[in-house]
């Protein structure tokens, strides 16, 4: 259970950070959503927008600084 822990502390500790794994996609230290639709959405973080495009996504967590998102993940865009 140390390990967990000490990665846990690790990426909190971080700005922000971008977890994908099958059809979930997770979003650390956001601080906007511009777009929230089934097939698009776009997060504002502290130094640039995340546009995220796929099919059927869906908000599972939303907190003021995370959001945990279900959906087929196609593609997603860093804009400075």
């Amino acid at each position: 259970m140390h390990l967990y822990k000490t990665m846990k502390n690790f990426l909190f500790d971080q700005d922000y950070f971008i977890d994908v794994w099958r059809d979930y996609t997770h979003v650390y230290g956001i601080v906007d959503i511009d777009i929230l639709t089934e097939k698009t959405i776009v997060l504002l973080l502290e130094a640039f927008q995340l546009i995220l495009k796929g099919n059927s996504f869906r908000v599972l967590k939303l907190t003021k600084n995370e959001i945990l998102i279900q959906g087929v993940l196609e593609s997603f865009e860093v804009k400075r």
